[in-house]
């Protein structure tokens, strides 16, 4: 162990030489029952398993960037490395990546998580596909750095292309992830605007444990353009399209007001063509976005999510068509996949929306989702007692019905409930490199393990380099 904290100080100081931030941290958690409520495991980044009763995590960060000089050239270097002391210690970099910016172009490589948005309250960061849940994965990502007026102000896009791989312990080994998004966006920030964009992805590839080596890069673009397979693809590949296909339809609407500023959004979740063609219209997430433009006021922010993906095309895949044929329609079951059996999750998480769980795991591997049928509500808010105090609340009200059966019927029966909340306390001084905060959560539901869980979480960071550069 003294090797091991001789190697931290070592990279604390070789860091500390260049980053124009370095933060180290502690976060303490705690729960009951031998396990971890929801909101202290969920969205964390993949950084904590909810089947420790306690976990002690040291963190240590660093950032720099600069621009690259006499040029329209800018980069950023970012690292967080986790020691995690618990049932299953580990040590790791959680993000590890670089970004290159030029003019509306940016280009990233790494292991690298998306922004959080709607400050923190939202349970699927906007997105059912993409999420803060799972570990971020190594990728390639080559798109715009903002929305680009195209010939008027009032008229912008958005879109970007990715690469990455999947690496972790998973049913089909080295799995590609392909990735692309496009988004337009009607209006100004500044008063009135409408987003709409589609998130495409992808897993391609990789060596199954009964098939083998599926088809590679041979294959790329009938992957990516969701091409029946060739001769070399599997059967179903061949009747089909190649690999498993998702993704979803992002819609937003946003209005400022002198006080305050509103979100209205929605995201669609497909699985298959009758996905894309809406046969699932039912099910969406709706999420509106209420904030307060003053700097401390006691209540800055208010989100209240609905979440609804029970319909999934319909109870049965093979459908009559009239004409003596039966047509896949039905049964979508997001997020998991009949060849690509660890379903979209990575290191053990979901990488989508924390309400498709749990993670089935077996001989150390994950399994896809149990439950991808449910609805119900989530709720955050935030605010200030005063500057240097923040709280923050969330309470999630969720009912699974698991998944259709050959029946047509839910795998669960009756229904399983999921009620999550958390409320926290940040003590973050002005004019100091300190924060401190304290985290209660509770679960009562019937979905995990433990029906009651309580827990607690203690976190204390320092900025101990926070400069321009």
């Amino acid at each position: 162990m003294s090797r091991f904290w001789v190697l931290i100080f070592s990279i604390i100081l070789s860091w500390s030489s260049y980053a124009q931030i370095l933060q180290v941290e502690s976060h303490t958690l705690a729960g009951s029952n031998q396990q971890l409520p929801f909101w202290l495991w969920a969205n964390q980044l993949g950084r904590y398993d909810r089947t420790n009763n306690f976990i002690q995590h040291f963190g240590l960060s660093g950032q720099y960037q600069s621009n690259i000089k006499d040029s329209d050239f800018a980069y950023e270097l970012r690292s967080n490395l986790d020691l995690l002391l618990g049932k299953n210690s580990s040590i790791r970099f959680t993000e590890w990546y670089g970004r290159l910016d030029w003019r509306i172009f940016e280009l990233n490589a790494g292991a690298f998580a998306e922004n959080e948005k709607y400050n923190g309250l939202s349970a699927s960061n906007g997105n059912l596909a993409d999420t803060r849940n799972a570990r971020p994965h190594p990728k390639i990502r080559l798109g715009f750095n903002r929305f680009v007026p195209i010939g008027v102000k009032w008229f912008s896009i958005y879109g970007f292309y990715e690469e990455g791989m999947l690496n972790d312990d998973r049913y089909v080994s080295d799995t590609h992830l392909h990735r692309k998004a496009f988004y337009f966006r009607f209006g100004t920030l500044d008063n009135f605007n409408f987003t709409g964009g589609l998130e495409h992805y992808v897993m391609w590839g990789g060596n199954h444990p009964t098939y083998g080596e599926l088809p590679s890069w041979e294959s790329y673009f009938d992957y990516i353009l969701s091409r029946s397979g060739g001769s070399n693809a599997l059967p179903t590949d061949q009747a089909n399209i190649m690999g498993n296909q998702f993704g979803t339809y992002q819609v937003e609407i946003s209005k400022q007001w002198n006080q305050y500023r509103s979100k209205f959004y929605i995201s669609h979740p497909y699985d298959d063509r009758s996905g894309l063609e809406l046969e699932n219209y039912q099910d969406n997430l709706y999420g509106i976005f209420i904030e307060v433009k003053h700097k401390y006021p006691l209540i800055k922010s208010i989100l209240l999510e609905y979440y609804y993906t029970k319909n999934q095309s319909g109870p049965f895949h093979l459908v009559p068509q009239g004409d003596g044929t039966d047509s896949g329609r039905g049964r979508d079951n997001y997020f998991n996949h009949g060849i690509y059996q660890s379903g979209v999750s990575y290191q053990k998480y979901g990488m989508v929306s924390p309400f498709f769980s749990p993670v089935i795991i077996h001989n150390d591997i994950s399994m896809g989702f149990e439950s991808t049928r449910f609805s119900g509500f989530h709720a955050g808010l935030n605010g200030y007692i005063s500057e240097s105090w923040h709280w923050k609340a969330m309470l999630s009200d969720i009912r699974h019905f698991g998944q259709y059966d050959k029946y047509g019927e839910d795998t669960f029966q009756p229904a399983k409930k999921q009620l999550s909340g958390q409320l926290s306390l940040t003590w973050e001084p002005p004019h100091m490199p300190i924060t401190a905060g304290i985290t209660f959560a509770a679960d009562r539901n019937k979905l995990f393990e433990k029906a009651n869980m309580f827990g607690a979480l203690l976190q204390f960071s320092w900025r101990i380099v926070q400069n321009e550069g």
